[in-house]
């Protein structure tokens, strides 16, 4: 059963701590450390120190946000990655973030994402291809770029999405997807029939596809400490807009409007109130061990290839999280 944790990139921990956490989860057999990427650390330098520091697990991003860096920006990290991790880069991820966090921090308008996403991807491989590279497009029009690398390589570039029509792109053009943190089976299902059909109608159904998905992830020996603290994080995730497709496959359509006006008076001790425990627990793994377990291996049945660990620390102060996520390391060792 194959793992990534994930290191948000709005993650307040010391990177002492992220590395120690990197190592444990080496050493617990999982298969990815998957860095995302949004306002504070940068993914792939918070990489780069971690395989300096790690031997085997391979590396991914969930994800690197296109209004953010130019294609020649991500490729060439990504370039560099590889080489300083001898070889360990897994896969790319691609998203285009959260409109609200995107416009507001960057001062970059996101528009026409579906056509940039798409020479996005067309570029990143050509300056992976190992030769020069040329590229005429609406976006990005340039002449002989020089090569990146000695030879081809050939990384899988995944679309981080929760909408239909990035998933249609995705199963066009993409070598995957990389799924938002709250997710149900009926969602699941949804996402696996549109993109069925986009890559059926692309003569694509024979390649291989990673279906990833980050997960909130929160465990305790004690059920309600661990729904607690993933209720947390349930509340960030209700209350962006993007996250709409994936709330639309569940019961919880009017209490997220609901807790997004009470958010916006200031409210958030009552936004929590109104996310029940059943809520929490539909959408993130929570609860002992054991019932995490069962969670997990669930998910496979629902599709989901690749779960990324998305440890719940925000009720805990900043000392106590690198425990926090040992303990759910631990709890998922060689499952």
């Amino acid at each position: 059963m194959k793992l990534a944790l994930t290191f948000y990139s709005v993650l307040k921990m010391p990177i002492k701590d992220i590395i120690t956490c990197s190592i444990a989860s080496e050493k617990a057999g999982f298969e990815y450390i998957s860095a995302a990427e949004s306002f504070y650390r940068d993914a792939f330098v918070l990489s780069s120190a971690i395989a300096s520091k790690t031997n085997r697990i391979k590396f991914g991003s969930s994800i690197i946000p296109i209004h953010t860096r130019t294609p020649f920006q991500i490729a060439m990290a990504s370039t560099t990655l590889n080489e300083i991790s001898n070889g360990r880069l897994g896969y790319i991820g691609l998203g285009i973030g959260y409109r609200s966090r995107i416009e507001k921090y960057f001062g970059v308008k996101i528009e026409k994402s579906s056509s940039k996403m798409k020479e996005y991807v067309e570029i990143i491989r050509g300056l992976l291809s190992g030769t020069d590279f040329s590229y005429h497009g609406k976006f990005f029009d340039f002449t002989g770029f020089p090569k990146l690398v000695s030879r081809p390589l050939k990384i899988p570039i995944l679309f981080g999405s929760s909408g239909d029509k990035m998933i249609r792109l995705a199963g066009r053009v993409g070598d995957g997807l990389v799924l938002n943190s709250i997710g149900t089976r009926e969602y699941y299902k949804h996402v696996l029939s549109v993109l069925h059909d986009a890559r059926r109608d692309a003569s694509r159904k024979s390649t291989k596809y990673e279906i990833a998905s980050s997960v909130i992830f929160s465990v305790s020996d004690k059920h309600e400490e661990a729904v607690n603290a993933a209720r947390h994080d349930v509340l960030f995730y209700v209350l962006y807009p993007e996250l709409d497709p994936v709330i639309a496959k569940t019961p919880y359509v009017e209490t997220v409007k609901e807790i997004r006006k009470t958010y916006a008076q200031g409210k958030t001790n009552e936004s929590l109130l109104l996310i029940s425990d059943k809520m929490v627990e539909d959408l993130s793994v929570c609860g002992t061990a054991k019932e995490c377990r069962k969670k997990m291996r669930k998910l496979f049945d629902f599709g989901i290839t690749l779960p990324i660990i998305r440890v719940s620390v925000q009720p805990f102060k900043e000392n106590r999280r690198k425990q926090v996520f040992l303990e759910a390391i631990n709890s998922l060792k060689r499952i």
